[in-house]
């Protein structure tokens, strides 16, 4: 049995030819399918660039795992340029498939759900974002117009979806509601939870005067990750003498941000760590930080954010999306609000049995998004959709 998977993330290639990704798509979420399928085609776009240091990405070498690059379909330029070459690739990869997989929101999801219902493929869609904040809190002026139709669209394909995951317990079912068959899971998963964790960061937090280093993790080219915001408050916490440093970890273009440093006389406050492949390597990285924010415009439910929590890091973030359903409401600013944003930092850090408190607490969120328990919920969902397609 073969499952298209569609969405509009970038894999990157190297000069050997081998596929690799960034962030959050390893092959950890690849197998998640091939339990349920034999055969899992990922339809999605590439990097024109090739790259030379592939120890930085995600390998996607799975077996029974292939890719099909689809040319972009963001922006209306590139709806006009690519839509009937990518819909006759999306279109020939589903004819020789069973089933489809769309992660919303996605151009290139959007498009293989309508071929799918036209060539009466069963498919499910994945309901990971809201792209009305995603598109409102872009920044152009070309995003700001297409954003009321792209949430129509949206709206519109997973109300008559017949079987639909959703990353959060409630915020993207209640602005994208499901006709079909629905369930909630987290596509961020915590492989164990170690109580050694817990145990060192509090002594970490003991032992110190101070909470001084702060981390964020992210694309540095997604301005609605809220990179500006971070560096307005900590331009501010620096004026008040709140010794910090500020640490960052993503792939991405660094020189906007690091202009915006300068300008905040802040700079000499800033590391770039570049990109660390997912999973044991980024856990050790938070292990380092005493403090991680989120201060996103838009959000399903951060990865970043349960990962961090899973090593009892107090984390602030923004009410954006699905991060109050993870976060302490005391340490939750309105996205944007920088001057908000820098008063929480500052009570956190010079506050150590706050800071405990909140270590404690997310610790034991965190045990929610272990991997057995959400692997329970999504076998039960794909079960369920594999014996209903098969009995067509």
């Amino acid at each position: 049995m073969r499952v298209v998977f569609a969405h509009d993330h970038i894999f990157k290639k190297d000069s050997a030819g081998n596929f690799y990704t960034a962030g959050s798509f390893n092959n950890e979420v690849w197998k998640r399918y091939l339990i349920h399928f034999d055969e899992i085609i990922v339809t999605a776009r590439l990097d024109k660039k090739e790259i030379d240091n592939n120890n930085k990405y995600n390998d996607f070498n799975l077996p029974k795992t292939s890719f099909i690059p689809i040319p972009s379909l963001s922006g209306p330029l590139a709806q006009f340029k690519n839509r009937t070459y990518a819909a006759e690739k999306i279109k020939e990869t589903l004819e020789n498939s069973d089933a489809l997989i769309a992660r919303l929101p996605s151009e290139i999801g959007n498009l293989a759900i309508e071929i799918a219902e036209e060539m009466g493929k069963p498919y499910a869609v994945e309901v990971v974002a809201c792209v009305w904040d995603a598109l409102w809190n872009y920044g152009s002026i070309q995003a700001k117009i297409y954003a009321p139709l792209a949430t129509y669209k949206m709206k519109r394909l997973v109300k008559k979806a017949p079987y639909a995951i959703y990353v959060t317990n409630s915020f993207l079912q209640n602005r994208y509601p499901c006709s079909g068959k629905i369930q909630n899971i987290s596509n961020v998963e915590i492989q164990q939870t170690l109580d050694s964790s817990l145990l060192n960061r509090l002594n970490k937090i003991e032992n110190s005067k101070q909470l001084c280093n702060i981390g964020m993790i992210g694309n540095l080219n997604n301005r609605i990750k809220g990179w500006d915001v971070a560096l307005r408050a900590l331009a501010i916490l620096d004026k008040n003498n709140v010794d910090f440093k500020f640490h960052i970890l993503g792939d991405g273009d660094i020189e906007q941000w690091v202009n915006l440093a300068n300008e905040l006389d802040i700079s000499h406050k800033i590391n770039f760590h570049g990109v660390l492949p997912g999973g044991e390597p980024v856990l050790k990285w938070l292990d380092n930080i005493d403090l991680y924010m989120q201060p996103s415009f838009q959000e399903g439910l951060p990865r970043a954010v349960i990962e961090a929590m899973s090593r009892a890091c107090p984390v602030v973030g923004s009410t954006a999306g699905g991060i109050p359903e993870l976060v302490d409401k005391r340490c939750l600013h309105k996205p944007g609000d920088y001057k908000g944003l820098s008063q929480i930092l500052t009570d956190i850090m010079l506050d150590l049995d706050s800071a405990k408190d909140l270590a404690k607490q997310n610790y034991e969120e965190s045990k929610k998004y272990k991997k057995e328990i959400l692997d329970d919920r999504r076998s039960q969902f794909f079960s369920f959709f594999v014996k209903r397609f098969n009995n067509k």
